[in-house]
């Protein structure tokens, strides 16, 4: 017997029946759940019950960290706790456990719902896939796949072919241990379109899918070198690493990524800082110290791009890694 979700999504799009947009969220082959600001489940859908194996009411009123069991020390888990204070999206995978005890690799992606531009609920989407790099289960299993062909399905990301975001950040951690271990210096720069929302509203998916795509390929074109890392970090980010470049000559490198970006002249009718799509920029350098942690990284760029936000956007704003 069907049970009637508790939370009700509200009307979008001109849909009549709001009925319809709750079979729809009730229906879904992913696990979809909404939380309160403070990260309580408010509703959880039938596909995360059975990928989880707790009902739904076992599931609202708790916080989903009970899915880590004992094992919260994760870097995704530290990710997604950063995103909700920053009221922002996430993706990652994580270690999660059945209600027998299985553990699982969760891969999941966090969305912030506003109301009156202020964040009141986050949904969070959920699939089960076969290990930490983000492969769903069965996809690999096909025997007419080469090995080449796995791996770069693994590795990239179908819209733009850069790195998908679980395969950058372990190369990234890797490269971290041998900054650590050699004093080598990286820099890291973080790319967001500005105001791309706006644009989806008025081209759809599919044409903000074709900007993007060329927007990736113009700025993945801009690291080449062989230890440059250059990957897709969220929806509309694209992140790189680079090293044995100084803090100067990465925010030189970043100016000219932007200058790019607008050569493209790629109108936006609704864009806030010109008439054509921009993108900003956080770039930090660090020779990291033993201490120091990969996830400082991040936090350093994201707040520089959030800096270059504030700004007015379509500018770059650099710093050394705190």
């Amino acid at each position: 017997m069907s049970v009637e979700p508790s939370y009700r999504p509200a009307d979008i799009g001109g849909c009549p029946d709001r009925r319809l947009l709750a079979m729809l969220v009730e229906q879904a082959p992913q696990g979809v759940v909404i939380c309160d600001a403070d990260g309580t489940a408010i509703y959880a859908n039938a596909a995360m019950e059975r990928l989880t194996g707790y009902a739904r009411h076992e599931i609202c009123g708790r916080n989903l960290t009970f899915l880590q069991a004992q094992d919260q020390d994760q870097e995704g888990v530290h990710k997604i706790r950063q995103a909700i204070r920053d009221g922002c999206a996430c993706r990652t995978v994580l270690r999660n456990y059945r209600q027998d005890g299985t553990m699982f690799w969760n891969e999941l992606s966090i969305v912030p719902l506003r109301l009156n531009g202020s964040v009141t609920h986050f949904a969070s989407f959920h699939r089960e896939v076969s290990n930490k790099l983000g492969e769903s289960a069965g996809e690999a299993r096909d025997p007419t796949m080469s090995t080449q062909t796995m791996l770069a399905y693994l590795r990239d990301d179908k819209l733009t072919g850069l790195l998908r975001r679980p395969y950058f950040e372990e190369l990234v951690r890797r490269d971290w241990a041998l900054a650590q271990r050699e004093s080598r210096r990286l820099s890291f720069l973080l790319f967001d379109l500005d105001c791309f929302a706006h644009y989806r509203d008025v081209f759809g998916r599919q044409g903000a899918d074709q900007a993007f795509r060329r927007i990736a390929r113009v700025i993945g074109g801009c690291f080449r070198r062989a230890s440059d890392l250059c990957g897709r970090f969220d929806e509309d980010q694209i992140a790189a690493l680079t090293s044995g470049v100084d803090l100067a000559q990465a925010a030189r490198l970043a100016e000219a990524v932007l200058g790019r970006v607008r050569d493209l002249a790629l109108h936006h009718p609704r864009s806030l800082v010109s008439r054509y799509v921009t993108a900003s920029a956080g770039v930090v350098s660090v020779v990291p110290a033993y201490d120091m942690t990969v996830e400082r990284l991040y936090e350093n760029a994201l707040s520089a791009l959030r800096d270059a936000k504030e700004l007015g956007r379509n500018r770059v704003v650099s710093r050394e890694c705190e």
